[in-house]
């Protein structure tokens, strides 16, 4: 049996159990340690998956002491950065970083120098990349099944930064990582809302137009009903696709809606129901890290490069709401658009009070982020 590689996880909340269960469901990793200021959050991902790693209350200790071949950063968004740029300094093989990829288009991009200079292979969590249903979508729109993509059109919430990054980077994925070229949108902030830490809008509306001619709306928080996925018009015919499944409409569907639903690598549909897309995706997101460590790719579908450009469209987006005008890509202001907005007096809340939309996450007495680790 191969060696198996060995993997650290900075950050025991949540999102590091989809992390963990990607890894284990391969079968080509061993989870070896894990980093977090709460004993108590490692010990319930002890005994929910049946491991026993080593448990740090410093992240930099256990990257010195357990020199592990990848590393999965779970942390905050605020903490995406620098425990990236730190765990790179120990040269392990990858790091799989969970996205959005940082709180600033400065800060990923100090990601993208700190994991280069140290050869180290950087992927940003975006598992839906690995889902088949947007696959299959990719492949009929490479071979013109609805011919030429005119628009895309796709409903977020909970601020852009978190939930819409995944279908900024989606448009990319669907369209074979053609470029955004530029952006123009606005945005709504009356209340002080962050997510995970991070300030996000009320509302927000953009337009991301692409090198090769099609366009990608976004809706976010102005339609109740929201959903990973998109629905993309064609000259030729439609696609509806969700994370499960994807239906065509075209000439040779004899104008009916045709259903596909097609298996993952890992799991099917049938067998996991609505975590379908959390553990299909994490899973082959997890084996292509492996691969990709071992040399059997030559890249991954979330390597770093791609993260960031998702990051920046987000951010562009409050780039052209700050600006009042449409955004070139690439972005060039590295810091956070919104934060310039609120911190400047241009975007000052109506209704005052933070508040965060994931503080039921916390532990103990925070009410608004853990401590960076």
């Amino acid at each position: 049996m191969a060696t198996k590689l060995r993997a650290a996880i900075i950050g025991a909340g949540g999102i590091s159990g989809n992390h963990i269960r990607g890894y284990l469901t391969t079968e080509r990793f061993d989870i070896v340690a894990l980093a977090d200021l709460s004993p108590e959050s490692m010990a319930e991902k002890n005994e929910m998956f049946g491991i026993s790693p080593t448990h740090y209350t410093d992240a930099r200790r256990m990257m010195e002491e357990e020199r592990p071949d990848v590393v999965s950063i779970c942390t905050w968004h605020r903490g995406h950065a620098p425990w990236t740029i730190a765990a790179a300094a120990y040269k392990p093989q990858a790091i799989l970083c969970e996205k959005p990829m940082a709180d600033s288009v400065g800060a990923a991009e100090r990601m993208l120098i700190a994991c280069r200079r140290n050869d180290v292979k950087l992927a940003i969590g975006h598992q839906r990349r690995f889902l088949p249903s947007y696959t299959l979508a990719q492949e009929l729109i490479a071979r013109k099944a609805i011919g030429d993509v005119h628009l895309i059109q796709s409903c977020g919430g909970a601020g852009l930064p978190n939930y819409s990054s995944h279908q900024t980077d989606m448009y990319r994925y669907l369209l074979d990582d053609d470029e955004c070229v530029w952006v123009m949108g606005n945005i709504e902030r009356k209340t002080d809302q962050h997510e995970r830490g991070t300030r996000i809008e009320d509302r927000a509306m953009a337009v991301f137009q692409f090198a090769g001619g099609p366009r990608a709306l976004i809706l976010s928080d102005l339609v109740p009903n929201y959903y990973q996925g998109a629905l993309i018009y064609g000259s030729e015919g439609l696609l509806n696709m969700t994370t499960d499944e994807l239906q065509l409409l075209n000439a040779d569907s004899g104008g009916k809606w045709e259903r596909h639903v097609p298996a993952g690598r890992f799991y099917t549909v049938d067998e996991l129901g609505s975590r379908f897309e959390w553990e299909e995706g994490s899973a082959a997101q997890a084996d292509e890290l492996a691969d990709w460590v071992e040399g059997k790719v030559e890249t991954h579908r979330g390597r770093g490069e791609n993260g960031y450009k998702a990051l920046q469209m987000i951010h562009a987006v409050y780039e052209s709401a700050r600006l009042h005008e449409q955004v070139q890509m690439p972005l060039q202001t590295r810091v956070n658009p919104l934060d310039l907005m609120v911190e400047s007096g241009h975007l000052t809340p109506q209704r005052p009070g933070r508040y965060d939309i994931r503080a039921a996450l916390l532990r103990n007495e925070n009410m608004n982020e853990d401590t960076e680790n």
